[in-house]
């Protein structure tokens, strides 16, 4: 319990204090003293700055809930007295303000000042290149201006007001003698305004002006004259304006020679009247007093972006410019992805960025790469990309169900691996991999995986109904400790365990039958099932509560359909990423029913975007990211961070076979074959552990065949059978030295025929080599012909054999 009252004054406890309290509040003055003092006392706690009530109880607001975060807890040691929540106290430099502050925001900013800075000189380009337009308009104005000017010095010379009094008494047929007195006294008035020295002055200016600058332009050039050549067109386009105002009362007086506006050039630097005029062009606003308001100075963003956040009119919210993001996009003649708009608070306020050039034009190296670090996949999530503003986009697979997906060659596999490497370089997780078509792809991620293998739907449902025995089993522990989930704090007891399903279409479409679990009877043959229903069966057991438990699994599929992913499944997935895929319905069978209506259309990705995917997960909603590259061509780019990964595990005893694993020890038990670590030897082929007695090492010969099958092959050739067991053990299976092709081929096949032969016993299954099968047309057209295996053949001969085992 903290102690939070005032320390007690020097001298020790009880020092200058009397025995008899009455008698130290018996004096005023020396009580508003202690009462000053408490209160200063208590500005200096926890507690913060008190108020005007400070010692006498009132009604206070209840106390928030205490953070989630660590940090400082501090006890009352009144456990029955409630206490509102202070805020705590601010500091200096909440609370200091300097010179700076009297000015406007972003007048010292820098980056504001870099934009400005671009702003004038696109302006100052911008016009200087339109000149010649100016020019024009200048020389316009200066003809309106030298007829004006004349006209009006004319009419003053002479005194035109009476011309035209003489004008009106002839047409009123006024007296001849009237008529020649109004002639009389024009003429006196033109003599008189003749000799005024204001006239004078001003025409003998002019006239010296328009002199000297001729006399100079002839001796010195035109470029000496211009300084007075510019007065007098400027003089002259004055008055050019006065008498284009005279005609046009209703125009505006900029209407003759209105400027440029600079936004309007190709890319120009975003400013408050670009924005207003795209928002208009995009039809966002529709009124003329439609405006944005910035609410601070606009800025350069990552990645040649710019950044401008405004306040919209209060009659246009922020979905309004979402709805018309292609049309702001194409008013800017940039990419519809080139734009990012997010809401910045109320419905009304906006952060607008874009770029002129690609943000994802260029891919990126993983930060891993160069700089290994142990990943916090729990609070910041996994690294697995960058955004269109170049922020760098983290995956928290924390009680969440996840979905990956898209076309073939579009990414996936390198999200996949940005993912893999992050969870190995976090030991507080027990990744498990199970890889739908071949695992050889996968190989370099054994060491650090808990489960490995790839390719057997019977594995994989046995390592689900080990996933499922272990969530029961934590659920228990959640039951009776009376908690609703696990949390961070339990991560050293209850690992998260995350497992990834590569591939899944090839297990959802798996032609494999096996025993029914519901059928119990113990004489007769049991009733079978197929695998992918067993399969689709346990991973909506699972994902319906096992989140809570520290417990995720990612599935990652492609091309698929509505009918791919088990329903039960898709709808408690909270994480969901989307390469390119074909069309709206595979877009909306990964990441959610209706995502293409609400602008998640990850089929009108470009294929030039490579890596580039729609995630809808916690922090970037249904934003475009592109995945950072790790090299899996050349060379193995990830190899260095999964050795980073084995030694960090290693150094807390968190390395596969270094603690207990639960869910693979089931594998074990039932299938007496272990997978850590890619089994036996790393390659993802389950098999015996090594100095275990009793496991059948004659079934790994009938999986070895199995795999060596392709992808969608439905039979495969004697030839293709021996190479891939020659692949595994040459020792045992290859083509030794002085052995001739014929000897080699008869000596492998009674081998194989052994092996299968007694892996089988007891089963009452038989797996011999077809002859006579049809295996296609080679390049001349002749039809391929030989023996060979089929698939469903094998798969059963696999499944009989493992149900021998249980």
């Amino acid at each position: 319990m903290t102690d939070i009252s005032p320390e007690p004054a020097a001298g020790g406890p009880g020092d200058g204090i009397p025995d008899d309290l009455s008698a130290l509040f018996a004096d005023p003055a020396l009580r508003d003293r202690l009462e000053k003092e408490a209160r200063d006392a208590v500005r200096g706690t926890r507690a913060g700055m008190a108020d005007a009530t400070t010692g006498t109880p009132r009604d206070l607001p209840a106390p928030l809930p205490a953070p989630e975060a660590s940090g400082l807890v501090f006890d009352d040691e009144d456990d029955d007295q409630e206490h509102g929540a202070v805020p705590a106290p601010r500091t200096p430099a909440e609370v200091q303000r300097t010179w700076k502050d009297a000015f406007p925001e972003g007048t010292f900013d820098s980056a504001a000042w870099a934009h400005r800075k671009k702003v004038f000189l696109h302006k100052l380009a911008w016009h200087a290149g339109h000149t010649h337009v100016y020019m024009w308009r200048l020389t316009k104005l200066s003809a309106l201006g030298v007829g004006a000017g004349l006209r009006d010095g004319w009419h003053y010379y002479t005194a035109q007001e009476y011309a035209e009094m003489v004008d009106t008494a002839r047409r009123k047929n006024m007296a001849p003698d009237m008529v020649a007195a109004l002639r009389e006294e024009r003429l006196e008035y033109a003599r008189a305004r003749r000799r005024e020295p204001m006239l004078i002055g001003a025409t003998t200016g002019v006239g010296t002006l328009i002199a000297a600058a001729i006399a100079v332009a002839q001796v010195y050039g035109l470029l000496a004259a211009s300084p007075a050549a510019m007065l007098t067109l400027g003089v002259l386009s004055a008055l050019g304006l006065r008498e284009h105002r005279r005609r046009n009362p209703d125009e505006p007086l900029t209407a003759a020679f209105a400027v440029l506006p600079a936004s309007t050039a190709e890319h120009a630097p975003l400013t408050d009247d670009l924005l207003n005029r795209v928002l208009r062009i995009a039809k966002v606003f529709t009124k003329d007093e439609h405006a944005v308001t910035l609410l601070e100075p606009i800025r350069p963003a990552e990645i040649n972006g710019i950044e401008a956040k405004f306040k919209l009119p209060e009659d246009i919210q922020f979905s309004a410019l979402v709805a018309k993001k292609e049309a702001i996009a194409g008013a800017l003649d940039i990419e519809a992805h080139w734009l990012d708009i997010r809401q910045d608070g109320s419905p009304t306020r906006v952060s607008f960025w874009y770029c002129s050039s690609d943000p994802f034009g260029q891919p990126r190296t993983s930060p891993l790469v160069d700089k290994p670090e142990r990943t916090d996949v729990w609070s910041r999530g996994i690294l697995i990309g960058f955004n269109r503003r170049n922020l760098p986009v983290y995956l928290k697979l924390r009680h969440v169900m996840a979905l990956l997906g898209g076309m073939s060659r579009t990414g996936k596999g390198m999200l996949l691996r940005n993912l893999i490497v992050g969870l190995g370089l976090d030991p507080r997780v027990n990744l498990r991999l199970v890889a739908g078509a071949k695992p050889g792809e996968h190989r370099g991620y054994a060491p650090i995986c808990s489960t490995f293998f790839g390719r057997r739907p019977d594995r994989l449902i046995d390592l689900l109904e080990g996933f499922l025995k272990e969530a029961y089993r934590r659920e228990e522990i959640l039951e009776e400790q009376g908690r609703a989930k696990f949390g961070e704090a339990d991560l050293d007891e209850f690992p998260l365990e995350i497992l990834i399903i590569d591939e899944y279409k090839q297990y959802a479409s798996s032609s494999m039958r096996i025993p029914d679990p519901t059928d119990d009877r113990e004489d007769g043959p049991r009733r079978t099932i197929k695998a992918c229903d067993r399969i689709a069966e346990l991973l909506e057991e699972i994902a319906a509560f096992a989140a809570a438990l520290n417990m995720t699994i990612l599935i990652s599929t492609q091309d698929p359909d509505a009918n791919t992913v088990p329903r039960g499944y898709k709808s408690n997935t909270g994480a969901r990423a989307a390469t390119r895929t074909g069309g709206a319905v595979q877009t909306n069978a990964i990441l959610k029913d209706g995502a293409t209506g609400a602008g998640l259309r990850a089929h009108e990705i470009p294929e030039s975007l490579k890596g580039g995917a729609i995630v809808d997960i916690d922090g970037a909603p249904g934003e475009l990211i592109r995945s950072y590259f790790i090299e899996d061509e050349e060379f193995d780019g990830a190899a260095d961070l999964i050795r980073a990964g084995l030694f960090l595990r290693e150094e807390m005893g968190r390395a596969p076979g270094q603690f207990p694993d639960p869910i693979e020890d089931y594998l074990l038990a039932v299938t007496g074959e272990s997978s850590l670590a890619g089994g036996p030897t790393g390659s993802g082929r389950p098999g015996r552990p090594a100095g275990t007695p009793g496991a059948r090492v004659e079934l790994g010969v009938l999986e070895l065949i199995l795999d060596a099958f392709e992808d969608d092959a439905d039979r495969i050739q004697m030839s293709a059978v021996r190479a891939h067991l020659a692949d595994y053990s040459h020792l045992r299976w290859g083509q030794q030295e002085d052995e001739t092709e014929a000897a080699y081929t008869a000596r492998v096949g009674k081998e194989l025929a052994a092996a299968i032969d007694e892996a089988l016993e007891g089963t009452g299954v038989e797996l011999t080599p077809k002859s006579g099968m049809r295996f296609g047309k080679d390049d001349s057209g002749r039809e391929i012909k030989g023996s060979g295996f089929h698939r469903s053949h094998v798969e059963a001969a696999v499944e009989a054999a493992r149900n021998a085992r249980k």
